[in-house]
């Protein structure tokens, strides 16, 4: 009953008010406005970075060494708990961020 009431009560006390030109007007201010500029996607160029910092990093430490060290004596890892050693397990981090980027990097580039 009171939703009856409601569109009655509007329906009798509609006001119309004269437009006057300000729709086009204001449709005409609209046109010279500029359109914003598209957002640039600066995370590959961070990535790629981040990435050169870190490999210049890991050559000049000498990084290197160490991780064909690890990666050698990796076989013996399962056999005797205690072998592993900070420098296996850098070089198994390492080797598995260093995966995890490059199959990041093809999935995005396939899509």
């Amino acid at each position: 009953m009171k939703d009856d009431n409601i569109k009655q009560f509007f329906t009798e006390h509609k006001q119309e008010i004269p437009d006057e030109g300000f729709s086009n007007r204001l449709f005409a201010a609209l046109d010279c406005l500029p359109e914003p500029k598209p957002r640039v996607d600066r995370s590959r160029m961070i990535t790629a970075i981040f990435a050169a910092v870190g490999f210049i990093m890991f050559a000049v430490l000498g990084g290197y060494s160490i991780l064909i060290e690890g990666l050698s004596s990796m076989g013996g890892i399962f056999v005797n708990y205690k072998s592993a050693t900070p420098e296996i397990i850098t070089a198994m981090t390492f080797t598995f961020c260093a995966l995890f980027a490059l199959g990041r990097f093809a999935v995005k580039d396939n899509q």
